[in-house]
Parts: C-alpha cells; structure tokens; sequence
C-alpha cells in the first residue's frame, strides 16, 4: 500500500469510528480503484475488491464500505456556518460512476442502458462484459442472458447464440426471446427448429390476439419452407380466423393446399384472396399454378402475364408464361412481358434464347438477330441460338457487298 492510500486508509477508519459507528474498529482492506484507463477494468477491480469482502470471516462482525475520495477542497468555512459531511469527509458522497446503488447493490439498469450503448456501437466484447457482471450478480439474468446471445448472434457465433437464447427462455421466456431464437434458427434454415420454438411461443400466457396471428402466420411459413403442408395449413387457417382482414395469409394457405395436391382447396383460397384484393399478384399467379395442375394452359398463361402486368419480379411465373406460349403458339403477350423482365433482371442465355425464339415467331427478324447478337457476346457456341440463326437467314434476305 503506497503512503498516500495508507494516508487516506487511516483517516478513512477515524472518520468511520468517530462519525459512523461511534466506537473503535480496525481497517480490514482498502483497494484503490485505476483511476484512468478502461472502464471495464474499473468495474473488474470494484468486482473483485466485492468477492474479497465476501469471503471475509463475517462471524467478527466486518463490515465493508464502498468509499470514493478525491482531494479535498478548500477546508475555509464561512463564519458561523457549522462543517457539512462533504467537508468532514473532503469528498462528495456519489456512488461511483451510476455503477452500484446506495445498498451497495448494482445498478443493474444502469449498467443495461451502457450494454445497450456499446452493442449498438459494436462494442459487443465491452457489452459482454457488463452484461456477465450483471450475470454474476444474480439479478436481471434473463435480460443479461438475452444479451449476451445478441452479442454472439451479430459476431456470427451462432452456437453460443442459441445457448444464451435457450437459459435467457429457461429464466422467462418472452415473446421477444422466443421470437429472436426463432430467427436466429430461420437464418440457418433450420425449419424444423423454427417451429419448435414457435410452438413454444404460443403457449405463453397472456397473449393478444394479435400476437397469436403472428405467431401462427410465421409457423405456417416455417411449415412450408420444410414441407409440412398440412400443418401450414392448420396454422394459415387459424391465423385467418384470428385476422380474418390478413388477406396474404389466404395466398399462403392456397399456395399450402397447392404444393400438398389438393387443387379445389387451393383455388378456393386464391379466389377469395383476388375478391378481397383484385390486384394481389401472388393470388393471380397461385391460379396460374393451379389451371397448369388441370391442365387448362390458356387460363395459367392469362393468370400469370396478369400477375407479371402488377409485379414483374416473380422469375417462376415469367418460365411458366413463356412455356405456355410456346405450347399456345400464342407469342405477342409473352414477348412484351419478357422484354420488360430482361430489362430489370441479370440478363442469362436462356432468357436471352427465348426472347429471340419469341420475336421469331412474331416475324420481328431484325430484333431477333439482335437479341441473338447479345446471346453471342456472352455464349458464342450456344448451339441453340446458332440453330436459330440460320432459321432467321431462310427468311432474311442477306445483302451481297
């Protein structure tokens, strides 16, 4: 102990014996707090001066005290005015930095509002020290589990991640832990998982209606991206009854009956999806999908260049367009369609190849020998497209020079 803490130790216990206890007691341990340097490293040294406490032998009656100090200031009184504590003890009497309450307990809000401050900067190992001393104290676990898992889910430790997920639930489970467990699982594509957790979540208490429809739509989702349409079904079908208003939940359950072969229930549901919402391109294309499964090819080939008119962005409807008007000998429609799709989307070959499949067949030779041209940029032996050219050269008459 340097002199000027031995010092401050002494006057420490005199003031102590004489203001607080009012009789004789001895100086166990003093630690002196790093005055500059990381904050974490002054939290640490707090923490471990707190463990050695504890560890004393109580049964004499230790008692310990968390004292801040700094040079006194000026010791000049006015006149008649009796000493205050602050010039008694040469200090204010703050507790150090918001970090412990005047119990000696943590501030443990305080220390979450920092968390937070550092998690959101990217500071997630600074985040994660604060959040395992809180851990340690035994008091907000769930949150400080919570927390942890954040900061091992953005760093991509995605294992560690779903532990701290799991006992931060095993504490008290919320919607919102339940719901980033959830997601971390979806982001690996772990299907199965995602509606375990799910199905967990439905079973808290207290919870609105609609949260029971989020929860079951989202369980509906994670039931068809692993193939288990009929319960993407059950779950579609009960969050409709909890929102009967959730006019893109009767898309799902349509697009659920389609992939599971039950054609009439699907196109029921896409039919009163389009009654309630005219312009829903995912229901217009869901009936293009269910007239391909009766066989009823001008009626997908509508269906789907009406989806295509309201949302270009579906590369499944564009395939299943263009094949119907080759199998129709039905050209113009499909060819306006996909030069507006190839002017939005990355250009590839087969794209390319049928565009001036279709511009042949409308007898436009010059913009099919265009559009080959570019094809030729980018696959000059595609076998296809040479094919195509010498078709285009029967019917084009080749300037001599």
């Amino acid at each position: 102990m340097t002199d000027s803490v031995k010092d401050c130790a002494d006057t420490i216990q005199r003031v102590l014996s004489d203001r607080l206890l009012h009789g004789s007691v001895d100086l166990v341990d003093i630690v002196q707090i790093p005055k500059h340097g990381d904050r974490m490293v002054r939290l640490q040294t707090i923490q471990e001066a707190l463990e050695d406490f504890e560890s004393a032998d109580l049964s004499e009656g230790t008692i310990g005290y968390l004292i801040q100090v700094r040079p006194a200031r000026s010791t000049s009184l006015p006149e008649n005015e009796p000493p205050g504590p602050e010039f008694v003890f040469g200090t204010p009497n703050p507790a150090v930095d918001g970090t412990y309450l005047p119990s000696g307990k943590l501030n443990t809000q305080f220390l979450l509002k920092n968390a937070e401050l550092l998690f959101t900067a990217g500071e997630y190992n600074l985040a994660r020290n604060i959040y395992n001393a809180i851990l340690a104290s035994g008091e907000n676990t769930a949150i400080a589990l919570f927390g942890l898992a954040r900061c091992f889910e953005t760093e991509g430790k995605f294992k560690e991640a779903q532990t701290h997920y799991e006992e931060s639930i095993a504490y008290h489970g919320t919607l919102t832990s339940y719901h980033a467990l959830a997601s971390l699982h979806a982001s690996q594509k772990q299907y199965s998982q995602v509606i375990e957790v799910l199905s967990r979540a439905l079973h808290l208490k207290d919870l609105t209606n609609p949260q029971r429809y989020i929860l079951n739509k989202e369980s509906g989702n994670a039931c068809l991206q692993s193939n288990q349409f009929a319960k993407a079904c059950h779950h579609f079908q009960k969050a409709i009854e909890l929102d009967p208003t959730a006019n893109e939940v009767r898309t799902d359950l349509g697009t659920a009956y389609l992939r599971d072969g039950k054609i009439e229930l699907a196109l029921r549901a896409f039919q009163e999806a389009i009654s309630a919402n005219p312009k829903s391109d995912q229901a217009l294309a869901g009936l293009g999908h269910c007239a391909l499964a009766k066989d009823d090819k001008r009626a997908a080939h509508d269906y789907f260049a009406k989806s295509l008119r309201l949302n270009l962005n579906n590369p499944t409807a564009v395939f299943h367009l263009v094949k119907c008007a080759y199998e129709l000998k039905s050209y113009s429609i499909a060819a306006e369609i996909l030069e507006q799709y190839i002017e939005n989307a990355p250009i590839n070959t087969n794209l390319l190849y049928s565009l001036a499949g279709l511009h042949f067949h409308l007898s436009r030779f010059s913009d099919a020998r265009a559009t080959l041209n570019t094809l030729f940029q980018m696959a000059p032996n595609h076998a296809g497209a040479k094919e195509l050219s010498l078709l285009i050269d029967r019917y084009v008459e080749v300037p001599t020079q």
